[in-house]
């Protein structure tokens, strides 16, 4: 193989003293050794030309695989030459092939300080970035080799390889982007079916442990959808790939490649033993959870590559197909905490831009459709029978909008119809035809253009398909709304929000509703989402007595801290010092319920000692826990069932909501607010199995108290 100088005429890939590329060494020392080894320690000693002999030896190493070796060697001769060029450039090729990267940057970059014109140096950077991810900068560095060298081919065929490959501006994916009980009897099971339970009747232990194969799982990455190229995973700007290998050899690291670009190399977390496993000794789980911003990478069809490292070799590899589609805008999307758009200048990790960000501050009274609905489109492209069984929808779609223009987009067999009921306030046509071959209803490229650009000049805030089949789903995507609405698809899960009603036959389960009371269903359910229908019960029958008993007066204000939750990973850790910062800062008594007998102890001495604090280790009766939640001036505490029950009394709340589920689905509904954090694996919707996070429940660890006290400090 030859590489081009800076001067553009071939080069050996050796340097002239006949040592070659790509070695390396964990650290400096350990040449002396190398050295003793090699059989020329004597030469050396007897006053040879001791750098030429290192040179030598360092060559010899190489050839070996002695790359550490080889590493320390050239070390050695750069402490008495720490000019020379090209020694840094073979002490950073050893490094790189030892995988000690820190220190083979640190050669690469001294060496450019000395020869910064030279297009191979250059090059070789270039490698070195591919190797470990840095993708932007290999780009960067092929680039720079190319501008020195210009008739060099070299680096421009490293950048054509990355753009085929998909990384950066202007890049595509090739053809892709062109191509369309043990003790019941099984007879006793089965007749028990729809009568009693049997499937949730207790099992023992025995009966769940098995054998487990060597496998990977990914747990999270993207959504599934109906793409160009079949159903796929379908990733959008930042995204999470979740997940745990099962292997019976020890592993270390894990890397991530998309169409043979790195992406990721990260350590995996493990081993783990596996809960039902037969022999625990032989198999174990590790698990990785890679964030990553696919937003250089141009949409198109791609292959992830997991590769699963023990340290020295590749011992397992999994692949999956993917498609990426143009990244959600954090901005269009404020209340999702799995939308997370990055600064692209920003040079810092994923994990650093994401984990340094301020919890966000949500209102727990809520809309979950546009605060203001102006425009909206209904979609009924069938036939005549399905636009007259959808006029009762209709009409009640009216009243319950009266302000908003209402328009149709309609097959031509039912414009007629719409038109003389007087439906809506504009109609637009539509030929959605039916394909026997395709078996299924088709617009062309062209059509869906015009009919898309036509649609656009309405700036439509919801659009809603009436239609109970699927065919006519994905139009949605050419209304321009942002809420979209209809029956459940499954494969096209695009949809804002949909409803799945069924009212079946015992016997064939089918659908046996009047269809007009379908769709006038799917209508009814609008009003749901224009507020939370939550709203403030109290007591009549409590009294502020019940709380003498624990030590808090008729007229005394009072903070309820609830530590505790069902599900442990999700508690907040810091509310020892939220009670301090109270304490400090107001009047108010301290209520803190803990399974914690020791918390006060964690206290600062004199808060400990103070008479504001009272710490329950205990349950309460029910009425006396009702009471000390319904008096309290504010409750602050976890994602668990005491949140909703303070804000069923209408106290404030703050609450702190891990991302494993959607804030806005969980959240307490009446008052306060509900504290959480953005990052691409929110919705992982872990519970059993607690080890499977792989990022140390972040979405709760690192929400600060500083996040908490704010929004507290907003109702006292």
């Amino acid at each position: 193989m030859a590489v081009r100088c800076s001067a553009g005429r071939k080069r050996p890939l050796q340097a002239k003293n006949g040592f070659g590329l790509g070695c390396g060494s964990r650290d400096s020392g350990g040449s002396n050794q190398a050295l003793k080894r090699s059989g020329l320690w004597r030469a050396i000693r007897r006053g040879g030309d001791t750098k030429r002999l290192l040179i030598d030896l360092a060559a010899a190493a190489q050839r070996q695989g002695r790359f550490r070796d080889a590493a320390a060697l050239y070390v050695e001769v750069l402490q008495s030459q720490p000019g020379r060029g090209p020694i840094h450039v073979q002490a950073g090729h050893m490094f790189k092939e030892a995988g000690e990267y820190r220190q083979a940057e640190q050669h690469y970059r001294r060496a450019a300080e000395l020869m910064p014109d030279d297009a191979d140096l250059a090059l070789q950077f270039g490698h070195f970035y591919k190797t470990i991810g840095r993708l932007d900068d290999a780009q960067a560095a092929y680039r720079r080799s190319a501008e020195l060298a210009p008739d060099w081919d070299e680096p421009k065929k490293e950048l054509e390889h990355m753009r085929v490959a998909g990384w950066g501006p202007g890049a595509e994916t090739g053809a892709d982007l062109r191509r369309h009980d043990p003790a019941i009897s099984g007879a006793e099971l089965a007749g028990s079916y729809g009568v009693l339970a049997p499937e949730r009747l207790p099992r023992p232990f025995s009966e769940l442990i098995g054998r487990s194969a060597p496998s990977v799982t990914i747990s999270q990455f993207g959504v599934a959808m109906n793409t160009f190229w079949g159903k796929k995973q379908v990733a959008r700007g930042v995204e999470a790939i979740r997940g745990f290998c099962i292997e019976t050899k020890p592993l270390v690291t894990v890397t991530a490649l998309v169409n043979g670009l790195t992406l990721r190399r990260d350590l995996l977390k493990g081993p783990y033993e596996l809960e039902y496993e037969a022999d625990q000794e032989w198999i174990h789980k590790y698990v990785f959870n890679l964030w990553y911003d696919f937003t250089p990478f141009a949409p198109g069809h791609y292959t992830l590559e997991l590769r699963f490292h023990d340290g020295i070799s590749t011992v397992r590899t999994h692949r999956q197909d993917f498609v990426v589609e143009p990244p959600l805008n954090e901005a269009d999307y404020p209340d999702s905490d799995a939308v997370v758009t990055l600064n692209p200048d920003d040079a810092r990790s994923v994990e650093e831009q994401i984990n340094e960000r301020p919890s966000i501050v949500h209102e727990a009274v809520q809309t979950r459709l546009p605060a203001r609905v102006d425009s909206i489109l209904v979609m009924r492209t069938d036939q005549l029978g399905d636009m007259v069984v959808s006029v009762p929808a209709i009409r009640r779609l009216r009243e319950l909008f009266p302000s908003a223009r209402i328009v149709g987009l309609l097959g031509r067999a039912n414009v007629d119809l719409a038109r003389s009921l007087n439906l809506f306030d504009e109609v637009v046509a539509v030929d959605f035809r039916e394909s026997m071959t395709q078996r299924t209803r088709t617009l062309d490229w062209a059509e869906q253009q015009q009919l898309r650009e036509q649609l656009a000049a309405y700036c439509f805030d919801v659009a809603i398909d009436l239609a109970t089949s699927v065919m006519s789903r994905p139009l949605l995507a050419l209304s321009g709304a942002k809420f979209l609405y209809g029956f459940d698809d499954p494969a096209w899960p695009r949809l804002t929000a949909s409803i799945d009603d069924a009212f079946h036959d015992p016997k064939t389960h089918r659908e046996i509703s009047v269809h007009s009371a379908r769709i006038l269903a799917l209508i009814e359910r609008l009003p749901l989402f224009l507020s939370s229908k939550g709203e403030v019960i109290r007591r009549d029958d409590l009294s502020r007595e019940r709380l003498r008993a624990l030590g808090i007066a008729d007229e005394e204000r009072y903070a309820v801290l609830h530590t505790g939750a069902r599900i442990v990973f999700s508690r907040w850790t810091h509310y020892p010092a939220l009670a301090e910062r109270l304490h400090r800062d107001t009047d108010l008594k301290i209520v803190i319920f803990t399974d914690q007998a020791d918390l006060r102890s964690t206290l600062p001495p004199e808060i400990a000692a103070s008479d504001r604090i009272i710490t329950i280790d205990r349950q309460l009766p029910f009425d006396d826990f009702d009471a000390v939640l319904s008096f309290c001036s504010i409750y602050v505490g976890n994602d668990s069932g005491p949140k909703h029950l303070a804000a069923l009394r209408g106290v404030p709340v703050v609450s702190i909501h891990s991302a494993r589920i959607n804030w806005r689905e969980w959240g307490q509904e009446q008052t306060g607010a509900i504290v959480s954090r953005k990052l691409p694996c929110a919705g992982c919707s872990i519970y059993h199995d607690v080890d499977e996070c792989g990022k140390d429940f972040v979405c709760v660890t690192a929400i600060g108290l500083d996040d908490v006290y704010a929004a507290v400090r907003r109702y006292v």
